[in-house]
């Protein structure tokens, strides 16, 4: 009602109370169609973004590899060479007077144009492997034959770098006469200079002084079941803990790396581990079996 200044008195509450009941809401489903489409979506969305990140950083990782790799090649190919261009000019100016000093420096040449073909041949046949197009020649062949093939190439290798190769046979009672295999005879002689090559730069050299040290490199053949086993070793400081899971990557060694260390890329045992699978075998680094280290080469066997 209105009061005759003009004001109002509103009516604030009703002596009334709502009581609305029970509220009762239908009973919806968690995972309706919408929202499993929904995760689905998502999941996916998820997946994709994870194998484009695997994908670049792969691609990065790759990328840098190979550049390491690269300049790894470019430093391993620039020291021979240079090497090769003095003691040529040098002999073809006749500046080298006396004749053993000519006769050592023949040898040096000979020794780098060795490096140079090694390093060349191993980064020929590991594109080959790469493209898929390398092609086994097995033959079927003795291990005893095996072993008479690779022998001389492996003694030369190990004489070179001071050190001497001692084969032998693991399995006493077995005649490599009598054991079979079928594989290619080259890629094996690959694999095994490879190896013997790197026991080369990594082994003990041979004091003179001391004729009983063991300093030989070690080839050990046999047989186990329908695999014939091929061990490689040396007596060397060995391969650090940290670099045992690396050691059949390829791309593993940069410019400043190949520098500091032992002349080679670091290509050689990862294509000797490809080398291995295509022949159907497997090449492995086995610790503590020696006091250096221990590879190896198992093939399968014609029995």
């Amino acid at each position: 009602r209105a009061e005759a200044d003009g004001t109002a008195h509103v009516l604030a509450s009703l002596p009334v109370q709502l009581n609305p009941g029970k509220l009762s809401f239908p009973n919806t489903p968690t995972w309706t169609p919408t929202r499993v489409s929904l995760a689905v979506v998502w999941g996916c969305v998820l997946l994709a973004i994870i194998a484009v990140t695997a994908l670049l950083w792969g691609t990065v990782s790759l990328s840098e590899r190979r550049g390491s790799f690269v300049s790894a090649v470019t430093h391993e190919l620039r020291t021979p060479l240079t090497t090769l261009r003095m003691y040529t000019e040098m002999l073809a100016s006749d500046m080298v007077k006396d004749d053993a000093a000519r006769e050592r420096y023949l040898d040096t040449m000979h020794r780098e144009a060795d490096r140079l073909g090694h390093l060349v041949e191993n980064v020929l046949a590991y594109a080959r492997l790469e493209r898929s197009d390398a092609q086994s020649r097995s033959q079927p062949i003795t291990l005893a034959a095996l072993l008479n093939r690779v022998q001389p190439s492996l003694m030369q290798r190990a004489d070179q770098a001071g050190l001497t190769l001692a084969i032998a046979n693991s399995n006493n009672d077995l005649d490599p006469e009598k054991v079979m295999l079928n594989t290619d005879p080259a890629a094996v002689e690959q694999v095994l200079f490879n190896l013997v090559d790197n026991a080369c730069k990594y082994g003990k050299p041979c004091d003179k002084g001391e004729a009983d040290q063991p300093c030989a490199i070690q080839l050990e053949a046999g047989a186990a079941g329908d695999r014939v086993v091929l061990r490689v070793k040396d007596h060397g400081a060995g391969i650090q803990r940290a670099e045992r899971g690396r050691v059949f990557k390829p791309f593993r060694k940069s410019a400043q790396v190949a520098a500091d260390s032992a002349p080679g890329v670091g290509l050689g045992l990862a294509l000797c581990k490809r080398l291995a699978r295509q022949l159907g075998g497997d090449l492995r680094l086995r610790d503590g079996e020696c006091e250096g280290t221990c590879f190896v080469l198992t093939l399968p066997r014609d029995v």
